[in-house]
């Protein structure tokens, strides 16, 4: 399809723009799209992700989360742990990329694959509630 066309356009026409699933002839080495396979090929497009946290006493948090796609656009699969900390007005939060491989050899890995990445916050919501106490006289 043209790569040139308006946003909404593109946007809708995404859902149905798969040629079908292509296969290639080992003797001409030509190309060629498989009848009846569009449905087959916008499934394959889709990549997902999941995830949960757990939150104790609202100041410890636990979390783990997966992520994959289909062979054919790229086959990066990987879990995700971390975990966080909030102390009055900061908060502190860990991950860690895990590569899922599952006994298959043929993944793409993420480049963040075995990081630890950390987040510092600061929360100034409870800055002001923290000094919204009853006024001084």
């Amino acid at each position: 399809m043209d790569p040139n066309r308006p946003t909404v356009n593109g946007a809708l026409s995404s859902f149905y723009d798969a040629p079908g699933i292509v296969s290639f002839d080992q003797t001409t080495l030509e190309a060629q799209v498989e009848s009846g396979t569009r449905l087959g090929e916008e499934l394959r497009e889709i990549s997902y992700g999941v995830g949960a946290e757990y939150w104790y006493d609202d100041q410890f948090a636990f979390r783990l989360g997966y992520y994959g796609e289909h062979i054919s656009k790229g086959n990066r699969k990987f879990v995700t742990v971390g975990a966080g900390l909030r102390l009055s007005v900061f908060g502190l939060d860990f991950s860690y990329l895990v590569p899922a491989y599952f006994g298959s050899t043929n993944l793409q890995s993420s480049p963040l694959a075995r990081t630890l990445r950390f987040t510092l916050t600061f929360n100034f919501d409870d800055v002001k509630k923290d000094n919204d106490g009853p006024p001084s006289e």
